[in-house]
């Protein structure tokens, strides 16, 4: 009983387009002094939720995250992908899924955006985190396209393609 007065409330409070994320993240193991230079300009952010937040403030429309569970290069390095369709066209349904993925450190998002860009991906990354824009059809990249320079500038991230 006490699950679902606290999963209405959780409902009533975020509604269809937010969640919330209690589950705390992956332990980073490098010391701070060894860890990379950020990129100039990157903003830090604690949770996929927190970026959302940060397109949706900033005029996007952005859908509620879906935790993607299937094992893949994000999760064996200790990181957190979502599932997530961002737009700037109000009303109108975004061209594809994109995603947020969350990464224990730096070096294992430059893996990961390398791999990325080899495969013809767009992005924006920042110091642990990336925006993975849909790129499944023509109207999908054109899109993606379009939208990396200004989820970067929203964020304060880098594009990658």
């Amino acid at each position: 009983m006490v699950g679902i007065a606290v999963g209405a409330a959780g409902w009533a409070v975020f509604g269809p387009e937010k969640t919330a994320d209690t589950r705390t993240s992956p332990a980073v193991h490098a010391s701070p002094a060894k860890r990379p230079a950020t990129t100039a300009g990157a903003r830090h952010y604690a949770s996929a939720q927190d970026i959302a937040d940060a397109l949706d403030k900033a005029g996007f429309t952005v859908s509620m995250l879906h935790k993607d569970t299937e094992s893949t290069y994000i999760t064996q390095v200790g990181g957190t992908a979502y599932d997530f369709t961002v737009t700037d066209k109000a009303g109108q349904p975004a061209a594809g899924d994109s995603g947020i993925n969350m990464f224990p450190n730096q070096q294992a998002l430059a893996a990961w955006a390398e791999l990325s860009k080899s495969m013809g991906g767009i992005a924006v990354t920042g110091d642990t985190w990336a925006v993975s824009l849909a790129t499944g059809s023509d109207q999908a990249r054109a899109d993606s396209q379009r939208l990396a320079p200004r989820i970067a500038q929203a964020l304060g991230g880098s594009v990658q393609r």
